[in-house]
Order: structure tokens, then C-alpha cells, then sequence
């Protein structure tokens, strides 16, 4: 037979699960931080600029490609 909760024990188990998920996320929070690869401002970029009178379109000037979507047919990439 199942067991029979009270207010009492279902607000105890709520309070507790709560605070399990806050601990959670402080704890992917500070990982998260901690863990970030550091920047280095210092380095110059791989990347050279673009050549001057060139649109940086990202697409070399071509226009933009549709794809097709799974639910929602063409998607335009701007």
C-alpha cells in the first residue's frame, strides 16, 4: 500500500529538492568560471583583415543560400 504524505513531509521534500537544484546551479556557475579558457589579448588574430572596397557579408559576395528547414520549409541566412 502506498504511503500516506503529509503537508508537513511533501513541503520537507519540496524545501529539499529546491535547494538540491540551487546547489546544482551555483555549482555549474562556478565551474563554468573557473574552467573558461583564459584570454589572451596579448596574441594578434589568425584572421587578416579584409582586403579595403570588400563587403564582409560573409559570403565571399555571393547572395545568401536558402535552407531548407525540417518543420518550416526555406530559411533565409543573413
Amino acid at each position: 500500500m502506498a504511503k500516506e504524505w503529509t503537508d508537513e513531509e511533501v513541503q520537507k521534500e519540496i524545501s529539499e529538492a529546491v535547494q538540491i537544484v540551487r546547489e546544482d546551479r551555483i555549482d555549474t556557475l562556478i565551474r563554468n568560471r573557473l574552467s573558461a579558457p583564459p584570454s589572451n589579448s596579448d596574441k594578434p588574430e589568425n584572421n587578416p583583415p579584409p582586403p579595403s572596397g570588400s563587403t564582409n557579408d560573409g559570403n565571399g559576395g555571393n547572395p545568401p543560400v536558402k535552407r531548407k528547414s525540417l518543420w518550416w520549409g526555406e530559411i533565409d541566412d543573413k
